[in-house]
């Protein structure tokens, strides 16, 4: 663990209090907002009296924000950085749950629960991701499995949001949130440094070159890539689109649990609320573990073999549950799915990021949650939709299922993708045993020097 957490001169990376604040942001933001929605949901309903359609659309509408949004945040974030875009956030957050508290109406529900999911998504996961992947990269599966643990943490937060909710009003609570969240979120966001850098380091706390010239350490060794990829180069390959919907399919489950498990488990005879929140606890606790340790083996191992098992994870926890008779099916399919879910996300994300470059990689990974947040949509208004033709939840969960193991497919088809352009020169003479040069567009335009022919080259040598 220590080794992990130190540079070389045995202090800690910068980069590791930047996973710190991403973690206790997308706690708080995880607690008291995405996993607390149930809790507000059924004090909404006693009060107002309003039908389970009405979240239904508000919870797709949120997706489909989350989708179209997704390109716009990308570019923000790399134009403005990640510091900005989570003060945003935050503050959007901020008075989306100010103003959710005075709601009183269908409408400014839906409105007012907008906003606040437009700031939970900007300050957010994608914005700290984005921070991550800038400041790692030989050890940046773990930092991002770290960092995804924040989301799980905050499911563990629900017992206080519904204990404020019942003793002090779901009004009050959330203007507690709201000042809980923008307070500390704001506090944290001063340590989202840009670059490495802008502190006069280098990616996972590595020392810089001897010779100084830092441009020139770029993936000598690497003959896929000499510099990032564009949004336009990345979304021509077939690994953008591979990876998108290995993404996006085993979300299909992940949405099918969030709005049915408990419902799912409550129709098992025998069955209560309370042998549903039990079974949600472990799917946390898993999460939290196929995170963490997923996040480690992604630095080590294959990471498109490591999602293997996670695709089929999803699928087999979702068949599972559609054929569940009693709790222990239910509590084993629920650890399935967690370590499934933990794992996926930090290796997906790593890989998008091992394959494209960190330059663009906000405006990459956002037109990619378009594709996400569809199969989002798709899997929980789908198995909606089946439960209420077939009057159970077997089929609509078996549905999930073979969608989740499609993702075995996306993966088979997302290899390492190869620059376009890239044009490599052989050369004779001392030249010829030297590893070939490629000669395109330098990576860094005002870093690098500039491109020399290869006349010029050769003129050197002799």
């Amino acid at each position: 663990m220590l080794p992990a957490l130190f540079g070389s001169d045995r202090k800690i990376f910068y980069g590791w209090y930047i996973v710190a604040g991403g973690i206790v942001i997308n706690m708080l933001s995880g607690g008291l907002v995405m996993h607390s929605f149930n809790f507000y949901v059924a004090e909404l309903k006693s009060e107002f009296m309003w039908s389970a359609t009405l979240f239904g659309v508000a919870f797709m509408i949120t997706r489909i924000e989350s989708g179209v949004l997704g390109p716009i945040q990308g570019w923000l974030i790399d134009r403005f950085g990640p510091q900005t875009m989570m003060r945003f956030g935050l503050l959007s957050t901020f008075i989306g749950l100010l103003a959710f508290s005075q709601l009183n109406s269908q409408a400014t529900f839906i409105g007012f629960y907008f906003v606040v999911a437009i700031g939970a998504s900007v300050g957010g996961f994608m914005t700290v991701s984005v921070a991550v992947v800038t400041w790692f990269e030989r050890k940046r599966s773990r930092a991002l499995g770290f960092m995804s643990t924040g989301f799980a943490l905050g499911g563990f937060m629900t017992p206080l949001v519904s204990w404020l909710i019942e003793d002090f009003g779901w009004r009050n609570t959330a203007i507690a949130s709201a000042i809980i969240l923008f307070v500390v979120g704001q506090i944290l966001a001063t340590l989202f440094v840009r670059r490495p850098q802008d502190r006069g380091l280098m990616k996972d706390g590595e020392p810089p070159p001897v010779d100084g010239s830092a441009s020139r350490v770029l993936q000598q060794g690497n003959e896929f890539r000499h510099r990032d990829f564009t949004v336009r180069e990345a979304m021509r390959t077939k690994a953008f689109w591979g990876l998108a919907l290995a993404h996006g399919a085993p979300l299909l489950v992940v949405s099918g649990v969030f709005v049915h498990f408990a419902s799912l488990v409550i129709e098992i005879e025998g069955l209560t609320v309370v042998h549903a929140s039990l079974a949600y606890t472990a799917m946390n606790v898993a999460q939290l573990i196929g995170q963490v340790g997923m996040g480690y083996m992604g630095d080590r191992f294959s990471k498109r073999a490591l999602l293997i098992p996670a695709m089929f994870g999803h699928a087999g926890a979702a068949v599972m549950l559609a054929f569940a008779g009693s709790f222990e099916v239910v509590m084993l399919a629920a650890i399935i799915n967690g370590l499934a879910w933990g794992s996926r996300a930090p290796l997906i994300t790593g890989l998008r990021a091992d394959y494209f470059g960190a330059s663009n990689f906000g405006k990459i990974m956002g037109w990619s949650s378009i594709v996400m947040s569809t199969f989002m949509t798709i899997g929980g208004f789908l198995s909606g939709v089946l439960f209420d033709a077939t009057g159970s939840y077997t089929v609509p969960f078996v549905v999930l299922g073979v969608g989740a193991l499609s993702g075995v497919l996306w993966v088979g088809m997302s290899g390492r993708p190869r620059l376009p352009g890239v044009r490599v020169i052989g050369a004779s003479g001392p030249l010829s045993r030297a590893q070939p040069i490629a000669m395109f567009r330098p990576n860094r335009p005002a870093a690098n020097p500039s491109a020399r022919s290869a006349t010029q080259r050769s003129g050197i040598e002799r």
